[in-house]
């Protein structure tokens, strides 16, 4: 049974940022922070989303699509393929 609810907020990291230690733990007294075990720091990781780009790219054509432009551009399809 869990002392408190899971907070779905929080990201996993990885490693420390300090020692890039592996031994992390949830810190019970703040949400967001994680206690280093190696180094024995405490800090916290959020997560608030993706900021929007300032150039949306292409949509990205089809795999088939793909294929056959660059069979086009090489000249590899014959006239009746394209």
């Amino acid at each position: 049974m869990l002392r408190r609810e899971p907070n779905p907020n929080r990201n996993h990291p990885l490693h420390c940022p300090w020692c890039a230690g592996e031994d992390l733990f949830p810190n019970e007294i703040e949400d967001f922070g994680w206690l280093c075990r190696d180094c024995t720091r405490v800090f916290s990781v959020r997560y608030y989303g993706q900021d929007a780009p300032e150039h949306r790219p292409a949509p990205a054509r089809s795999t088939s699509q793909a294929i056959k432009n660059s069979l086009k551009r090489h000249g590899h399809l014959q006239e009746e393929e394209k």
